[in-house]
């Protein structure tokens, strides 16, 4: 087989280009513009935040703030055990904090009967007044903006020590790496991250991963790179992991190299296999790590997540997906870099940037963002009719409530709390393509493609279409995905 040719180079110290500015000129309306600081930019003085016990996407920046600010206090909701909720993550977050090295005197549990609504956050707020030195209580946003003021190469150390990221385990990761037959050093390395909490009963559906989106990438890099790792959630339905194991193994017989591999889910793997603590989270942050100081060059690719701002803030290079009108894209931008390496707020960036797309991959991200393009635009028709700043303010509320079905787990196929799912159905979904469209899929590869790379003619077709999925018999039937 001929296989693509690149010129060997030391490894590229040249930043990528912001694909965010020069390929996509359209930016959600949602995004502060440059040179406004955001109503979120925390008083010098600001001694104490409020965290509800769900939102564990923010924990990892809220313990980096922590971590470096002594003296700030966190107050956590959590439930007082007559209700069940499943999103109550109250307790691995304080547990993450302790393990963080954050003094318990600093980290405060509260009590309430439900984790959302108006009186819950007022309880915080009374509590969190016991610690409160300027003239406001930090929200959960606090931790993202600290990161944007104060990130710098110093914070990165500090979080690596804190987190017990070290090359102590390096011998038992590369034994490990070795039972899977995963290279355990080379040039080129890239790290897919997979997400399917939305499917799962969480928040943000359109941000999951598709089978298909991940077979179209691997296919088209799979000769710049020596190893793929497919890492993350295996799927909504654990049934299902199978599937990363099917495209690895479907590329790497078209390629004729084992140089794709699957480890979804490692961490629940059995503890004498991990000795290297790989069934924690500071174990798993020292795999990725090994990685970074083992293979000339790493880059992460996925969704926006948590997960990922971890990988960022260690220093690694990351680029995250977003469609293009996301509800919820503006907070991350506190993090792109701007000028000299430098965000908005004059902390170093993270290298934490947006590829965005026109686009989810998924049928059912393109489904809920055309109902929220089709809200918005009634809303904006609405309030173009009247004149009173007050009914328009109510029209957006309006349109606030409307949008949140499509935005939380409303349409999730499988719910943790136990409710009888309402997914979307598959006459809805059958209207749309499964995988990305051909200008996101050169996004991608504008952050994916190595520098000088030339491409040449090989035995087997790297472009995988969008895939259409019609459900012929079954669009009578009123049964879900």
């Amino acid at each position: 087989m001929i296989r693509n040719r690149h010129v060997t180079e030391q490894r590229n110290t040249v930043p990528a280009p912001d694909t965010t500015r020069v390929i996509n000129r359209h930016q959600p309306i949602h995004e502060p513009r440059p040179g406004i600081i955001s109503e979120r930019e925390p008083d010098p003085d600001l001694r104490v935040l409020i965290q509800p016990g769900y939102a564990t996407g923010d924990m990892f920046g809220i313990a980096a703030a922590l971590i470096d600010d002594d003296e700030l206090h966190v107050v956590i909701s959590k439930g007082n055990g007559t209700f069940t909720d499943h999103t109550d993550k109250a307790d691995s977050i304080q547990k993450f904090y302790k393990d963080s090295g954050i003094d318990e005197k600093r980290i405060h549990l509260i009590k309430v009967k439900k984790l959302r609504g108006v009186a819950t956050k007022e309880k915080l707020k009374q509590r969190a007044a016991k610690f409160r030195r300027g003239r406001r209580i930090g929200g959960v946003n606090y931790g993202t903006d600290y990161i944007a003021r104060k990130y710098s190469e110093n914070l990165k150390n500090k979080l690596k020590d804190r987190w017990d990221i070290n090359n102590r385990e390096d011998d038992a990761i590369k034994k490990w790496l070795e039972q899977q037959g995963i290279p355990t050093s080379g040039d080129r390395l890239l790290i897919l991250w997979s997400r399917f909490s939305g499917k799962g009963g969480d928040i943000h559906i359109e941000h999951d991963t598709s089978y298909t989106g991940i077979k179209q990438i691997v296919y088209r890099v799979a000769e710049m790179y020596d190893t793929i790792i497919i890492t993350g959630d295996k799927g909504y339905i654990k049934e299902r992991g199978s599937k990363f194991d099917d495209i690895a193994r479907e590329v790497n017989t078209d390629v004729q190299s084992s140089r794709v591999f699957n480890i979804t889910e490692f961490w629940d793997g059995e503890p004498e296999f991990l000795s290297w603590m790989g069934t924690t989270r500071f174990g798993q942050f020292k795999l990725y790590d090994y990685f970074e100081r083992h293979f000339n060059e790493v880059k992460h690719l996925g969704f926006r997540s948590g997960n990922l701002e971890v990988m960022a803030m260690l220093g690694y290079k990351v680029r995250y997906l977003e469609e293009m009108g996301s509800e919820s894209g503006a907070r991350m931008f506190a993090w792109r870099a701007v000028e000299g390496g430098k965000t908005e707020k004059k902390g170093d960036a993270t290298g934490y940037e947006r590829l965005q797309l026109t686009e989810p991959p998924t049928r059912s991200g393109k489904y809920l963002q055309k109902k929220i393009r089709e809200i918005n635009t009634e809303t904006a028709e609405e309030k173009a009719k009247i004149n009173d700043e007050k009914e328009k303010e109510e029209i957006e509320k309006e349109a606030g409530r409307r949008k949140s079905k499509y935005t939380g787990a409303y349409f999730a196929p499988h719910k943790k709390d136990g409710t009888i799912p309402i997914p979307i159905s598959k006459e809805e979904k059958s209207r749309f393509s499964e995988g990305f469209n051909d200008g996101d899929m050169n996004t991608i590869l504008g952050f994916l493609r190595p520098e000088r790379w030339i491409d040449r003619q090989v035995t087997y077709n790297p472009v995988i279409p969008q895939k259409r999925k019609v459900y012929e018999k079954l669009l009578e039937s009123s049964g879900n995905i």
